[in-house]
């Protein structure tokens, strides 16, 4: 049998310091009993055997019971009572709860009873206290329901599985379960809004917490990045790296805006749910809604511009790169592109039907109609700019080894290479998604589930704090720098006395006498 699924649940309390009679312990050294999670025991034990030999010899009897495995909790429960635990500070040994007992007595005596025995005497479960409390203390067993509540959990495992090969044979025969809607035009059922999809009401109500605080939190820094420039009518931006921190800080932020709306008016603005036939139904690919397509279609653009933004910081942090120099000379050109390039896969997306909501979020993205989008149309954008994000950033940084006369703003260095590291945690998450399809992650909030419905929102919190931080000391810096070049140490002015007009034309006249008479 494995180790105990369970921890020992007995509160030790430490009743009248130590009486003058405690107990003397001993190691439990018997090989039917190795993985108890307690390991010193007494004597007389809980069925008044006076020796670790005669407790020895007696459980040794139930090793064919054993052997049959009729319950999980049945070696616990015999060497709980064979050899209770022993605490030298409590006056008594301490041993199984009633409900244990009971538990492996519900599956263990057909058993015996089948071969001709009775339940034995010596373990009769009313000599063992109901609970452990102050009075007397006992140990519940690694599980407290025992095996039958393993066993009913696995009744239930396969009743579901059961029920989910049921529903899918439905659909395939046309008939829809009656959460669910027969839809004409896809030939498929559609889950009516009111249906939980196996989501938790505990989980949603996570996720729209780590949304709202997110977004809200990026809207704040947003705004005061932009408060600070426009206070330096944008002196700070004087180098493209800084300009792409800021715009990427922008772009970001409208990214948050959208979902700071979406998440508290998703109820008001149905947007993940739509009518049809007198039915509220839930937005899955295939099925139109134009406020689901709206949201879906601006968190994607905003988001994939606030990323080429942030190449760009990877591209441009050591100005003496030759591909710096070039971005430089022509912004315009790379702002147009920044702005156009997102329209070809949103356009991609919206033919290809990518468009659903999210059970979880209960808001709608690209690439959520099916597990295939989703790896089209967020994988693979994340798997391309993370391979041109890394390949910049090493072209970079062989760049700052080949000379010693650099110009590199190494802040924006630091904030470049947090993006590939991010895309490559997220597609791990797709990775570890595939890996285990049946864990069935994104209908429960977990780390992976929460990493990818919030990854913009987590690069837009990251490139939002590191923009304000890198305003505020750029600010403080020029403050700082302006006050000692503005000091100049005053010069004392002396006055000079008037020189009358007579010495200085009896002076010139002097000159020119003496000149003449050489």
């Amino acid at each position: 049998m494995g180790p105990f699924r369970g921890f020992l649940s007995a509160t030790f309390l430490f009743l009248l310091l130590a009486r003058a009679h405690g107990q003397r312990c001993q190691r439990v050294d018997h090989e039917m009993c190795a993985e108890l999670p307690y390991n010193l025991t007494s004597f007389p034990n809980l069925v008044g055997e006076e020796s670790f030999k005669d407790a020895s010899e007696s459980i040794l009897t139930y090793k064919p019971l054993l052997s049959v495995v009729c319950s999980e909790q049945l070696k616990f429960f015999l060497c709980s009572v064979y050899f209770p635990m022993c605490n030298e500070k409590l006056a008594h040994p301490i041993g199984p709860c009633r409900p244990l007992c009971l538990s492996v007595q519900e599956k263990c005596l057909p058993v015996l009873e089948s071969f001709g025995f009775s339940w034995p005497e010596v373990i009769r479960c009313d000599k063992f206290p109901l609970e452990n409390n102050r009075e007397k203390m006992c140990m519940k067993g690694p599980n407290e329901q025992g095996a039958i509540q393993d066993e009913r959990a696995k009744a239930l495992e396969r009743e579901s599985d059961e029920e989910d090969k049921q529903r899918a044979a439905d659909r395939l025969n046309g008939k829809c379960p009656q959460d669910e809607v027969f839809l004409n035009r896809s030939a498929k059922c559609v889950p009516l809004c009111s249906n939980l999809q196996k989501v938790g009401q505990t989980d949603r109500d996570s996720a729209t917490r780590l949304l709202l605080f997110l977004s809200l939190s990026s809207v704040i820094l947003t705004i005061l990045s932009v408060f600070i420039v426009g206070l330096s009518r944008f002196e700070l931006l004087s180098s493209l790296p800084e300009t792409a921190m800021f715009f990427s800080c922008i772009a970001f932020g409208v990214t948050s805006t959208i979902y700071v709306i979406s998440v508290s008016f998703k109820d008001q603005f149905q947007i993940s749910c739509t009518d049809y036939t007198q039915h509220l139904l839930f937005v899955v690919g295939g099925l139109s809604h134009v406020p689901c397509s709206t949201v879906a279609t601006l968190i994607y653009y905003s988001a994939t511009c606030s990323r080429l933004w942030w190449l760009l910081i990877c591209f441009s942090w050591n100005k003496a790169t030759r591909t710096a120099n070039l971005l430089d000379d022509s912004r315009t050109r790379v702002i147009m592109l920044i702005l156009g390039i997102p329209l070809a896969p949103l356009m991609l997306a919206l033919l290809a039907k990518a468009v659903a909501a999210n059970p979880l979020t209960g808001l709608c993205f690209i690439g959520a109609a099916s597990s295939g989008t989703d790896w089209i149309f967020n994988f693979c954008r994340e798997l391309i700019l993370f391979l041109i994000s890394s390949l910049a950033l090493s072209s970079a940084c062989c760049r700052l080894l080949g000379s010693d006369d650099q110009e590199v703003n190494g802040f924006a260095g630091v904030i470049a290479a947090i993006y590939p590291i991010g895309a490559l945690i997220y597609m791990l998450c797709f990775i570890n998604d595939a890996t285990q399809p049946n864990l069935a992650l994104d209908r429960s909030f977990n780390a992976v589930s929460a990493t990818k419905f919030s990854f913009d929102l987590l690069l837009s919190f990251i490139m939002c704090t590191f923009c304000l931080i890198y305003l505020f000391f750029r600010i403080v810096r020029s403050s700082s720098k302006v006050s000692k070049e503005g000091y100049q140490p005053a010069i004392p002015k002396l006055p000079q006395p008037a020189i009358p007009g007579s010495v200085r034309s009896n002076t010139y006249a002097s000159t020119f006498r003496t000149n003449n008479m050489i």
